[in-house]
C-alpha cells in the first residue's frame, strides 16, 4: 500500500487501516512524516508562513506535541482507565496518532476560491481529527468502547494541562529568584 493510499484510508477513518497501523513498528516513521506534512501544509495554507525557519519551528512542535499526546494518552490508556484487554505502549499510539493527524491535510481545500467551502474546511478538520483520534486511540488501546477511548482523550488532556501548567509554574518560580537574586559587590575571598 502507497504512502498516499494509508493517508487516504486514515482520512477516511478505515478501522481496519488503524489496527494494522497499531502492529506495524516499521509504520512509526511514516506517522512521524504524516505529523511534519500536517504542519508544513497548514503553515502554509492557514498561517501563510513561507519562511523556512519558521515551518521548521511549526514542524519541531508539531511533533514534541505529537511525542507529549502520545506518552499521556498511553499513560491513562494503560495505568489509569484500562480495559481488561488494554495491552499497548507509547510506540502503537505513535503510530496510530500520528496518522490520526492526516485529516488536517484536507485544508488544502481552502486554496480554492469559493467562499462556502472555506467556511466549512476547517469544522470539518477538526472533526475528522477528532474522530480520527478516537479510532486511533481505541485501537491502540484495544479498546471495545468509543467512549472508553473519549474519555481516555479527555481525561489525558487534563492530566497533561496540569503537568504543563505545574511545570510552567516552577520554571517561572525559579526564573523569578534567579532574577531577583542580588550579584554579589564585594569579592567573596576577602581580597
Amino acid at each position: 500500500m502507497s504512502y498516499a493510499e494509508k493517508l487516504y484510508k486514515a482520512i477516511t477513518l478505515n478501522v481496519e487501516f488503524y489496527e494494522s497501523v497499531e502492529a506495524d513498528k516499521s509504520l512509526t516513521r511514516q506517522a512521524m512524516m504524516t505529523v511534519a506534512l500536517v504542519a508544513i501544509v497548514q503553515g502554509f495554507v492557514v498561517a501563510g508562513i513561507t519562511a523556512p525557519i519558521a515551518l521548521a519551528q511549526g514542524v519541531l512542535g508539531s511533533i514534541i506535541r505529537w511525542f507529549i499526546w502520545a506518552f499521556f494518552i498511553a499513560f491513562v490508556g494503560t495505568k489509569i482507565l484500562p480495559e481488561p484487554e488494554t495491552e499497548s505502549n507509547t510506540g502503537e499510539l505513535l503510530r496510530t496518532l500520528g496518522f490520526a493527524y492526516a485529516p488536517g491535510l484536507l485544508v488544502v481545500f481552502k486554496l480554492i476560491p469559493l467562499q462556502v467551502i472555506g467556511f466549512f474546511i476547517d469544522p470539518l478538520v477538526v472533526i475528522l481529527q477528532l474522530s480520527a483520534m478516537t479510532v486511533a486511540v481505541r485501537q491502540a488501546l484495544d479498546f471495545s468502547s468509543t467512549v472508553r477511548a473519549v474519555g481516555v482523550c479527555i481525561v489525558a488532556f487534563i492530566v497533561m494541562l496540569i503537568t504543563l501548567t505545574l511545570f510552567i509554574l516552577f520554571t517561572s518560580f525559579f526564573v523569578g529568584v534567579a532574577e531577583s537574586a542580588i550579584a554579589p559587590t564585594a569579592p567573596l575571598m576577602g581580597v
